[in-house]
């Protein structure tokens, strides 16, 4: 009842004031008759065929809620014609004119199926889809016909108990109706959102394959290099040994020289001071000779770090990231959540790779609100983006903060799907 007040009350409250003017005009033209309950009773006798259409339910989607708003108004019609009929001492059953009020009341429903009719539906399937998306549902896979809410047979057995509980109680919905699937509008917005759901799956697995595949080349990297300077420290491990050896043997040598010098000094002076000449010449050549020559010096290979990505590169790693998670904030301001933080940290990691491009930080909202709002909010959020990035160690000097507001919509913004999508942070390499 309460949804009736608050939706027709207008309507309702002319149908009443046509009751109300139809025993006014009746006793004013002289439209009176001693037809006692004639068209009361049959009046009420084709009023009951609807309202037991709508007890049992029988008309459903945009027929059932017309049916609904046609009873209510001929019900507060006949109440309008009580009120009229008590100040005229002039009941419904005495006047031949009551037709010209109901002919009048048909007319208010029929601007009430075309000025009112087309905002009910809309109004009732936002208060739906949260909801459901409070209950952990999908929005997508859920219509509305009329007061009525058709969910598909494909939801899991479970989760649809839940969410019929928890879709009655939403102020206006008259029943939940299991279908084979959904039809018209509601499927082409549903497979478009498999779709965009599958691509989004299938450009994550991607840019996990790339960031898997740099990991893996940055430590096959890191190996390398280790290896080339173990074997230059071996290298100078040997040389060392080398020359240690030559100098131990040289001095062994040069010993055995002097003492053979000396003995033949005692035996002969002259002789023994040419035979040390001699044998000095010997043990110079011998040095030079048995000398290891020192080893080549051996240059390890410098392995440096992974190669800077190209703009394209980066334009693709930058939208994987933003595309498989969404960088949100806490409603109507530019702080970020706790959970997008980690999106942050994941952008960290491409814009490293990145040094040699400058970036744009895009920041949209939808059309809710003001514009110049939307503009200034849009600014500060993607302000807070590129300050992040900063702490983070991504160079301040190559970001740009731009705020387009909700100039440039990538959805409806008729509906909260299509608005959650257009608020968003995009990253523009330039």
């Amino acid at each position: 009842m309460s949804y009736y007040l608050m939706q027709y009350w207008g309507w309702l409250a002319a149908a009443v004031a046509a009751g109300v003017a139809t025993p006014l005009l009746a006793a004013r033209f002289g439209w009176t008759a001693d037809l006692e309950d004639y068209w009361l009773k049959r009046v009420g006798l084709v009023a009951a065929v609807p309202v037991l259409l709508l007890v049992m339910q029988v008309v459903t989607g945009k027929g059932g809620l017309l049916l609904e708003v046609a009873v209510a108004m001929l019900v507060a019609y006949v109440v309008g014609g009580v009120i009229g009929g008590v100040a005229t001492k002039l009941m419904p059953v005495r006047y031949e004119g009551w037709w010209v009020g109901l002919f009048a009341t048909g007319v208010i429903w029929i601007g009430f199926a075309i000025i009112a009719y087309p905002k009910i539906e809309p109004d009732l399937r936002e208060r739906v889809v949260a909801v459901v998306e409070k209950a952990g549902g999908d929005a997508i896979n859920l219509d509305i016909a009329g007061r009525d809410v058709l969910l598909p047979t494909d939801i899991e057995q479970a989760k649809r108990a839940e969410l019929v509980t928890e879709i009655l109680l939403v102020e206006g919905v008259r029943r939940v109706t299991e279908v084979e699937d959904l039809t018209g509008p509601a499927l082409s917005a549903k497979t478009i959102a498999k779709l965009n759901a599958e691509a989004a799956a299938k450009t994550a697995a991607e840019a996990a394959a790339e960031e898997a595949a740099a990991k893996e080349a940055k430590a096959a990297s890191k190996k390398a290099k280790a290896a080339a300077e173990a074997a230059a420290h071996e290298a100078a491990v040997k040389e060392a040994a080398a020359k240690e050896a030559a100098t131990k043997e040289a001095a062994a040598k040069e010993a055995a020289a002097k003492e053979a010098a000396a003995k033949e000094a005692a035996a002969k002076e002259a002789a023994a001071k040419d035979a040390a000449k001699d044998v000095a010449k010997d043990v110079a050549k011998d040095v030079a000779k048995d000398v290891a020559k020192p080893a080549p010096a051996q240059t390890a290979d410098a392995v440096g770090a992974v190669p800077a990505a190209t703009a394209a590169t980066c334009q693709s790693k930058l939208t994987a990231v933003v595309a498989a998670e969404k960088i949100n904030f806490e409603r109507g301001s530019a702080e970020i959540t706790k959970p997008s933080l980690l999106v942050i940290d994941k952008l960290t990691t491409v814009l490293t790779q990145c040094p040699a491009v400058a970036i744009e930080v895009a920041g949209h909202t939808d059309a809710g609100g003001k514009k110049a709002a939307n503009q200034a909010l849009s600014q500060r959020r993607a302000e807070a983006v590129v300050d992040t990035l900063s702490k983070k160690g991504v160079g301040a000097v190559k970001l740009t903060a731009v705020g387009y507001g909700s100039s440039k919509p990538i959805a409806s913004n008729d509906n909260a799907e299509g608005r959650n999508q257009n608020r968003r942070i995009e990253f523009v390499v330039k």
